[in-house]
């Protein structure tokens, strides 16, 4: 388990961080920005980048139950759980932006192109799939030695 959390002591509200998220896409040649959420809450950035005659679409999930596991293993008195998930979220979207920000920085030095580094984030299907899940539900086989 982590002793520490990057982001962890985040006060910045989930809404705040996907509207930053939002504009750091635009700035790199998003057409469209789509917010997905799960019971009223932001659980995925889906967005298009167009590539010469083409819309590619990609989707940044934001899986932060596994952030809210370490913070309840870590505070089992903690009397307010509800405090615990909100923070896992802030935490898990501070993560993104600040992922997404790195990203950029390559992207504005020229050293990747856009889709390169959002490759494995690339939507397969109308589930909302992405690469990297197909690839993980091959057991990653699909890619040879």
């Amino acid at each position: 388990m982590a002793d520490r959390i990057f982001m962890e002591t985040t006060k910045i509200s989930v809404n705040k961080t996907v509207g930053q998220i939002q504009g750091d896409l635009a700035m790199v040649g998003a057409v469209s920005v789509l917010i997905d959420y799960d019971n009223g809450q932001p659980s995925a950035i889906s967005f298009k980048i167009q590539l010469n005659d083409r819309y590619l679409p990609f989707r940044l999930p934001c899986r932060w139950t596994y952030i809210h596991n370490i913070l309840k293993e870590r505070r089992k008195r903690i009397k307010f759980k509800d405090e615990i998930e909100e923070q896992a979220k802030r935490i898990g979207w501070r993560q993104i932006l600040r992922w997404t920000e790195a990203q950029i920085a390559l992207i504005e030095t020229e050293m990747v192109r856009t889709e390169e580094v959002f490759l494995p984030y690339i939507q397969l299907d109308s589930t909302g799939r992405t690469l990297f899940e197909k690839i993980q539900e091959g057991n990653f086989k699909q890619l040879k030695e």
